[in-house]
């Protein structure tokens, strides 16, 4: 996949429409310079996949909900963060909140490392997620486990009154994971917000807990 900066400007004002903040464009750009460098030696995204795929599966994909971040965050915790998706994307779009990066790859933190400094981001690199989350407000997640491991993974800041922010796919799916979640926990309060696409037909939901 070869960075394209002229492909990524033809999506600017859509990208900008989901609340994504005009002043972090340059950042967003290099980002995706970046892990188009990187993504043959580390994987982070299909090698396969095009610019045109990768800003809209995965970069608009992960400002559905932007504006739906609750704005009294002040640490923010992505579990599995990757290649940076949602986790780099969100805190070049709330450089007020500092997040922490949980990623198990020796590899892939080394990569995170090089883009908080890059980037310039309120941001620190963490290891495999743990059940504390250290002293986060927020957990946000994509891509990564089923919602009823999410929260069993994470059980003593769901006990603390952790909230989660998670970006998910189908609703068929989303209602089997919950089930299985308040079976274990029947005062779990689950919120599904359905999500629009403004450039693929696809399914896509937010799930709020806590």
């Amino acid at each position: 996949m070869k960075f394209d900066k002229s492909l990524l400007e033809t999506y600017h004002q859509q990208i900008l429409d989901l609340g994504f903040p005009e002043a972090q464009w340059e950042g967003l750009s290099k980002f995706l310079e970046i892990l188009s460098q990187k993504n043959e030696e580390l994987n982070l995204v299909s090698r396969q996949m095009t610019m045109k795929e990768l800003i809209e599966n995965h970069v608009i994909d992960c400002l559905l909900p932007l504006e739906r971040f609750p704005g009294e965050v002040k640490i923010c915790a992505d579990l599995g963060t990757g290649g940076g998706f949602p986790g780099v994307i969100y805190a070049l779009a709330k450089p007020e909140v500092q997040f922490h990066f949980y990623e198990k790859s020796p590899l892939k933190q080394k990569y995170l490392e090089s883009l908080i400094t890059s980037l310039s981001l309120s941001a620190e690199v963490r290891g495999e997620v743990k059940s504390h989350l250290n002293q986060a407000d927020l957990a946000i997640a994509r891509g990564f486990k089923p919602v009823d491991v999410i929260l069993q993974m994470t059980s003593d800041f769901l006990k603390n009154q952790g909230k989660y922010f998670l970006l998910k796919g189908r609703l068929g799916k989303i209602k089997e994971e919950c089930a299985a979640a308040t079976k274990k926990n029947k005062s779990l309060r689950v919120v599904i917000d359905p999500l629009k696409s403004p450039v693929l037909d696809v399914e896509r939901h937010l799930v709020v807990v806590g």
